[in-house]
């Protein structure tokens, strides 16, 4: 990934896309946002003011050469639920919380000029592109999610819903909690033993030194991925930490107080 800033707003690019899609993560520098949301804070949904969460997205769109009034948002909640994004859908919760759509967690579409976005503050945000069939999806891959194979759930939605060939879609897993930061308990390895030999989950995780085990939840993603038929050679990992890096929202490190940042995927 790369770090591109202009008019202020800061947010890291993902370059597996190509010249005719735009897959970026936005970090917390540029926007209005105050207090615990300081500063880019992209949610309508924890409390910020309306007004500068807006004007944050205005900024955003903007600065990538999108149409704000065009974006498609959703109400995440762990889950694995994806909507197919059409053009009656543009604007769906891209300028206000009204109208996002509900109980959803990824977002496809194959329209020219809808910026997809979803939210995130260690969550994994997960990209995808196919430039053969002109399908994006976006999907946000929380532990649950993850676990739930929204990965896989996407890839498949793609290949049904467009006739997309795995071999030919290109991945972006962004910015998240890594395997350093990320203590969970023995549920979250048995949420990922249906996908996962023994010998695997001991490769994604490590005992950590409260009893307790550190988990690799964007390599996960990607060994979930391969599963499904995407090829190494077409991902791209940030591997950058939200947890130890100020530049993006961490649930964990904030102990939930914070905004978030987001993910952004649109076809030109």
């Amino acid at each position: 990934m790369i770090r591109t800033e202009k008019n202020g707003v800061s947010w890291y690019e993902f370059s597996i896309f190509g010249p005719t899609v735009r897959g970026v993560v936005t970090t917390r520098r540029g926007g209005v946002s105050r207090g615990i949301y300081e500063n880019l804070n992209m949610s309508f949904f924890l409390g910020d003011e309306e007004a500068h969460v807006k004007e944050n997205r205005i900024r955003v769109m903007t600065a990538l050469g999108c149409r704000p009034e065009r974006a498609v948002g959703a109400v995440q909640v762990h889950g694995t639920h994806i909507a197919i994004v059409d053009e009656s859908m543009a604007g769906r919760g891209g300028l206000s919380a009204k109208g996002a759509i509900p109980d959803t967690d990824g977002l496809i579409t194959n329209v020219s000029g809808i910026p997809l976005i979803l939210l995130f503050a260690d969550c994994t945000p997960l990209l995808f592109s196919d430039p053969v069939q002109g399908v994006i999806g976006l999907a946000h891959g929380g532990w649950r999610g993850s676990a739930g194979n929204i990965v896989g759930k996407m890839i498949e939605k793609m290949k049904a819903g467009y006739g997309c060939r795995p071999e030919d879609i290109r991945m972006g897993v962004g910015p998240c909690i890594c395997l350093e930061s990320f203590e969970v308990g023995e549920e979250v390895l048995q949420a990922f033993a249906p996908f996962f030999s023994d010998r695997q989950l001991a490769q994604l995780s490590s005992s950590s030194s409260s009893g307790k085990y550190l988990f690799n939840l964007p390599l996960a993603n990607a060994w979930l991925a391969m599963q499904s038929g995407i090829t190494e050679e077409h991902m791209e990992m940030s591997l950058i930490n939200t947890m130890s890096c100020d530049l993006f929202y961490s649930y964990r490190r904030s102990h939930g107080q914070c905004g978030r940042h987001a993910a952004i995927l649109v076809k030109k």
